[in-house]
């Protein structure tokens, strides 16, 4: 059973999506960090304890899909699920190369996005 103790990082400029899904990460039990540049990201995961990471790519400016291995260097299991705010298939099939957990296109609506989180979760746990 994932709860209390599970952690979602949500890395996104102005945290948007962190405040959009507050009630219902609450409803689910789960802890929130959220970090607005990858270099926070970086610290927390080397620091705490997280289950899944959120990140939206507009985040990995400068270093792009790079960002990716190096964060997956940091924690290998970690899921991460990167959001955008374009659908770009060519983006998407290079993203999904590197070894993500789910890609979420922002304008397809928040339930695609809440169920990939839990699936995230529950993976996290096995």
């Amino acid at each position: 059973m994932v709860g209390k103790c599970a952690t979602l990082l949500i890395a996104e400029p102005g945290a948007k999506l962190a405040s959009t899904l507050d009630p219902w990460l609450g409803e689910k039990g789960y802890g929130v960090k959220v970090a607005d540049n990858l270099e926070d990201v970086l610290m927390i995961l080397q620091s705490e304890k997280v289950n899944v990471l959120v990140l939206d790519f507009c985040l990995t400016h400068g270093i792009g899909y790079e960002a990716i291995s190096i964060i997956k260097g940091l924690c290998r299991n970690v899921p991460i699920i990167i959001t955008t705010e374009e659908n770009n298939p060519e983006q998407e099939s290079r993203i999904r190369k590197k070894g993500i957990f789910y890609y979420h296109v922002k304008s397809f609506g928040m339930d695609e996005l809440m169920l990939a989180i839990s699936n995230a979760m529950a993976r996290s746990y096995l």
